[in-house]
């Protein structure tokens, strides 16, 4: 299931529904290195869902295909820029249909040309100078190999659920502009960090999740990552 295309699905995956209660998510690379088999071993150690992996920019092109139906949340974890506007169109139509979208990390750089996008995912980290609302914005910025204590906003959300406050050891970001109107789930009073690290958004008839941990097996291995990912998928598929 590591193998990148889209012909990519195991025995299992062939051999027809999923079991009761089960998932079939298709997660998105892309555009951004990372540690292939930790990050995939968070899917793969999963008994509530089944998986496939298409990388950018193949995975623009099926939005608009049956395939994608068969998918109950799209998992992005990809940093691109290349959309044409057909690609765009379907991705919309997509989520006038329902389909709940989980982005992780560094997914939120993609499409700095593609407004409309900052409006799905609910921010933008700007890789240049740019302009927001008539405004000039600066770049924003990353840190390495922090630890960082996780607050939980909403303790009563399905994605929160059983998640007390905790440490993670991963990569922060800051000067990032967040829409008004996301709805927070975590946060963060680290000084290298934007204060928000976790929202729900909603989209056309879609709900969408972002959560900014997720640099490297630092953070694939945190439990409380792993949980969060993982409701965050079931709460989007509902």
């Amino acid at each position: 299931m590591r193998k990148i295309g889209f012909i990519l699905l195991s025995i299992a995956l062939f051999s027809g529904c999923n079991n009761a209660g089960e998932k079939r998510v298709l997660v998105v690379t892309g555009g951004h290195a990372y540690d292939t088999l930790n990050f995939m071993e968070v899917f793969e150690s999963s008994d509530d869902m089944v998986f496939d992996h298409l990388a950018q920019p193949d995975a623009n092109s099926v939005y608009g295909s049956d395939s994608i139906d068969k998918y109950d949340a799209i998992i992005y974890y990809d940093m691109t820029q290349e959309i044409t506007e057909d690609q765009k169109k379907a991705f919309l139509d997509m989520l006038n249909k329902g389909k709940g979208l989980v982005f992780l990390h560094h997914s939120i750089a993609s499409y700095q040309d593609w407004d409309e996008f900052m409006k799905i995912l609910g921010a933008r980290y700007y890789l240049g100078p740019s302009v927001y609302n008539g405004d000039s914005v600066p770049p924003s910025n990353y840190s390495h190999d922090l630890d960082v204590d996780i607050q939980v906003i909403d303790g009563k959300h399905p994605i929160t659920e059983g998640v007390m406050d905790f440490r993670i050891h991963d990569e922060v970001y800051d000067d990032v502009i967040v829409i008004p109107g996301v709805h927070p789930l975590l946060g963060t009073g680290h000084p290298n960090s934007m204060d928000v690290v976790a929202w729900t958004n909603e989209y056309g008839n879609s709900r969408i999740v972002y959560i900014q941990m997720g640099h490297d097996n630092n953070a694939y291995s945190n439990e409380n990552f792993r949980k969060i990912v993982n409701q965050a998928i079931k709460w989007v598929a509902d």
